[in-house]
């Protein structure tokens, strides 16, 4: 840019004499006198803006511009450059004439024919076919399309859209996520942009013919052209593009999946997420019978009809609420619920690979109901009954309860089996805010076969699709599901076209990161007692069989931890709520209310420290978390306008407050703790105050715990290294594992310190100093650091050199434990060994399941691809020869596409899937 900054005046200069003829000054037409018709060459006046800038006479522009009728002229009046058309030049477009033979009976179109392209707005002198060739010519609109023009309407067409423009429209507005509206202002501006002009309003047509050319796309590529039974044959789903790498019985799954041993059914089975998008509103605007919805069913939304059927026989019933006794918090916004004909959509994804799922979306009609998401989960695995199913739900502890039973009285066409052996997980963001007792078995992290899936997948989806929320909440209800579902087909197509690369680097990564974690593991099982492993290994075992017995992750603590206290809040607003008159502030209780503070705290600590190590390749990550972290924070602020909204003015003259900041780890968030002691009695009231107080010694209470485990597991870990630990490999594993405890550490030790500060600005000092006392950095050592000095050094001091066992100094954390002595350092480590075990095993599931993903790939591609060919082999007699050309085209197109993607599938992923041990299949 620099280098250009001394050329601006060039530049400029260049651009201005391109207003005027520039070069082109002569006076006769160039290709009249090269025609060696200088005698009769008309005046060099006609220049086009789209062609080489040379100036021609009309009658040459006429003739070059027969088969480019949209390109904008302006003519050379002397001084000047005006605008004109070639309507106005005399260029005439005789429809039904393929051979430009003439037609002895044409028969003209209105004066004011319109003509939107992508250069604008146009009139046309449009004549349709009427002589002895219109049988073959066909109907007007037929004439239109077969020129590439779409018409408006079926009878007397006066407006048609380019096919260009459509297919302009169209991909800008699924990549650009650009309204109709503002795509269609550009064009009057590229017509016209100083007012002086009349142009024709053609909007509502745009939209009509958008909303047709949607549709008959969807129809196009899902091959309902090709199949005799028509567009009426449709089945319900069928629009969908499906996921190349789920389990589909036929498609891509081998002979034999069905009867493999237990330990190796996870290859096969489905693995979905679920979850409500209230952003996706729509307005009580229109109708079905005004805007009807445009194959209902055949895509990605359940069938509208037998939907609603369904939702009236349950209308009184109540939200979902978590088991913390916590709405979700997406329902804020549920309780304006007035005026509005959807407040938001459920849906069903590929938890793995994040494709919206045939017949998955939902509307839902007042918060998140279990109707509602019972019936787009049996609707979406309608198609998937055969395989073993794993599902990821944010409230899955409690939604599974009963499924069976409320699915079973659904109505036939959408009742489902639900086996005893699904799975149901909480996706791992949203794992922390539910209670941790009798909750591993719906961790993500211990749960067998679930590879590293994270099941935050389709929040990532509402994310993508958001930018249209505004535009979709004012559209009917036709308009809006069209759109819906155009732009989820859009997400699926782009996401498998993309998906070899997506597959390889998780190969790559998972390879790396198992081998990592198995040494780690395996020598961690090696430095401990085998009787420990053997009753750990015996335990964990046969809970992860049957989920009922006792949880093996869970730590033995003498006192409340800060779970235990979420519940006891939890039961007390329940005991509350039930009390006749009782009118609750919001659907989120107070209690969750504080709870999201606490959780956005260690959010935004951890934010923090990896800002200050994160690499350039690493920074589009850093910046998702931000934007995730900055819609929590936006979350909070609205209940905080509820709970504590004299605090709101506060706030906003606290620089350190503001949300509209880069950094948004660095917002301060006004907890209670958090206001002046001067302003806290006047803005917060005592339920607030003491709730977040008993939260905060439950917090000192479960994080000072922490820190004595991880300095349990960091002695064990030195111990070992030192003794057993040789050569530069295995030493740089070692060392990485103590970084990794080490930054767990100090995250506990932050916790620590966070929650002592704000128990003592809410409390003061007192009695309960004693327990928890100020945590300094020499304080954070294990009962055999005994020079404080060392650990503020980063060393540790060995068996020879350090001070005599009568001058030892103990940490005063270990005299606050709740446990002593070698027990507390056995369970410790049992909770750090069990740990280790599932991340190994996870990422060892891992490289298993992405080459049979990549094998499945690879099936369901050449599927796709054998079914084009038997499409383009296929001859259909009760249709034009020239319809019969052009279903064999367009379906060996597809054939060779398809065929093209599994190639370039193959060359991106062979290699690493020999470096995991894959072979030729």
């Amino acid at each position: 840019m620099r280098e250009w900054l001394p050329l601006v005046d060039e530049y400029l200069h260049e651009l201005l004499r391109n207003e005027g003829r520039g070069d082109h000054t002569y006076l006769q037409c160039p290709t009249c006198v090269t025609n060696s018709l200088p005698t009769v060459a008309g005046p060099a006046k006609i220049r086009c803006k789209e062609c080489a800038p040379r100036l021609l006479c009309e009658a040459c522009t006429i003739s070059r511009h027969v088969d480019n009728p949209w390109h904008r002229m302006e003519r050379w009046t002397g001084h000047a450059f005006e605008g004109i058309s070639l309507a106005d030049l005399g260029l005439v477009i005789q429809l039904g004439h393929a051979d430009r033979s003439v037609c002895s009976n044409p028969r003209p179109a209105r004066a004011d024919f319109c003509v939107i392209d992508v250069s604008g707005q146009h009139r046309a002198n449009v004549l349709f076919c009427g002589c002895e060739h219109a049988g073959m010519s066909g109907t007007p609109s037929q004439q239109l399309h077969r020129h590439r023009l779409y018409p408006a309407t079926d009878t007397e067409p006066n407006t048609a859209l380019t096919y260009r423009v459509l297919e302009h429209y169209h991909i800008q507005s699924l990549q650009g996520k650009m309204s109709m509206f503002d795509y269609y202002q550009s064009l009057l501006r590229l017509t016209d942009n100083t007012g002086t002009t009349y142009l024709q309003d053609r909007y509502k047509v745009f939209m009509r013919v958008v909303s047709q050319w949607r549709f008959l796309k969807r129809l196009k590529r899902a091959g309902r052209g090709h199949d005799v039974s028509g567009v009426n044959g449709t089945r319900f789903g069928e629009l969908a593009v499906h996921c190349p790498t789920c389990p589909r019985p036929g498609v891509n799954l081998p002979k034999g999946w069905d009867i493999v041993p237990e330990d190796r059914r996870y290859l096969y089975q489905l693995t979905i997420a679920m979850d409500a998008c209230f952003r996706l509103k729509r307005r009580a605007v229109s109708n079905e019978q005004k805007d009807p919805i445009l194959g209902s069913g055949w895509g990605y939304f359940v069938e509208d009809v037998r939907y609603r059927e369904v939702l009236a026989a349950y209308a009184d019933q109540e939200e979902m609420s978590t088991c913390t006794g916590l709405s979700a918090i997406d329902h804020a916004n549920t309780k304006y619920h007035k005026g509005y004909a959807a407040t938001g959509v459920g849906a069903v994804v590929c938890a793995r690979h994040e494709f919206m799922l045939a017949n998955g979306v939902g509307d839902m009609q007042k918060g998140e109901k279990y109707v509602n998401m019972d019936y787009v989960f049996a609707s979406s695995m309608s198609h998937h009954r055969l395989v073993r199913k794993h599902v990821s739900y944010d409230i899955a502890c409690q939604w599974s309860k009963g499924l069976k039973d409320r699915l079973a009285e659904f109505p036939e066409h959408v009742r489902i089996e639900v086996p005893d052996d699904t799975d149901y997980s909480i996706p791992k963001l949203h794992y922390h805010s539910h209670k941790q007792i009798d909750h591993s078995k719906h961790s993500m992290n211990y749960r067998p076969g679930a590879g590293r899936t994270d099941g935050e997948g389709i929040e990532r989806r509402w994310w993508w699709i958001q930018p249209i929320a505004t535009s979709t909440k004012m559209m009917g209800p036709g308009q809006r599901q069209g759109v819906l579902e155009d732009q989820w087909g859009y997400a699926n197509w782009r996401k498998y076209v993309i998906i070899a690369w997506t597959l390889r680097d998780r190969l790559r990564v998972a390879l790396r990161e198992q081998a990592e974690h198995m040494e780690l593991f395996v020598a961690l099982t090696a430095s401990l007692k085998r009787k420990h492993i053997k009753r750990w290994t015996a335990a964990v075992v046969a809970w992860e069989k049957d989920s009922t017995l006792e949880d093996p992750y869970m730590l033995i603590s003498d006192g409340p931890t800060e779970s235990d206290v979420r519940r006891k809040l939890a039961e007390e607003e329940q005991v509350a709520s039930a009390v006749p008159g009782y009118i609750a502030q919001h659907e989120v209780s107070v209690l969750g209310f504080i709870t999201m503070g606490l959780d956005i705290e260690d959010q935004q600590y951890r934010l923090q420290q990896d800002t200050k190590k994160t690499l350039p390749s690493d920074l589009p990550v850093l910046l998702e978390r931000r934007t995730a972290l900055r819609r929590r924070i936006q979350k909070f602020r609205d209940l905080q306008a509820v709970y504590m909204p004299a605090t709101l003015p506060l706030l906003s003259q606290v620089p350190q407050a503001r949300t509209d900041v880069e950094h948004i780890e660095s917002v301060r968030l006004g907890l209670p703790s958090d206001i002046a002691t001067a302003h806290r009695a006047v803005v917060c009231s005592d339920d607030v105050i003491k709730l977040e107080l008993r939260l905060r010694e439950a917090q000192c209470r479960d994080s000072l715990q922490d820190v004595r485990n991880k300095l349990h597991t960091l002695d064990h870990l030195y111990k070992y290294k030192r003794a057993n630990v040789r050569n530069q490999g295995p030493n740089t594993r070692a060392q990485a594992e103590l970084a990794q405890q080490r930054v767990r550490r100090d995250r506990a030790a932050a916790r620590y310190r966070r929650a002592r500060q704000a128990r003592l600005n809410l409390e003061g000092p007192g009695a309960w100093e004693l327990e928890f006392q100020v945590l300094r950095d020499e304080d954070v050592r294990g009962v055999g650091d005994d020079e404080p000095q060392s650990v503020l050094q980063g060393h540790r001091q060995s068996a020879s050199s350090g001070v005599g066992e009568g001058r030892k100094k103990m940490s005063w954390i270990w005299n606050a434990s709740d446990k002593s002595g070698d027990q507390a350092h056995v369970e410790s480590l049992r909770i750090e060994w069990l740990k280790a075990r599932a991340r190994a095993l996870r990422w060892q599931e891992e490289t298993e399941l992405l080459p049979e993903e990549m094998r499945r790939v690879l099936a369901a591609m050449e599927s796709e691809a054998s079914h084009w060919e038997t499409c383009a082999a296929q001859v259909r007699t009760d249709v034009s020869e020239e319809i019969q050309e052009g279903l064999k085209a367009y379906a060996l197109d597809q054939m060779l596409i398809f065929r093209a993607m599994r190639d370039t599938f193959i060359s991106v992923c062979y290699k690493q899937v020999i470096a995991a041990g894959g072979g030729e299949g």
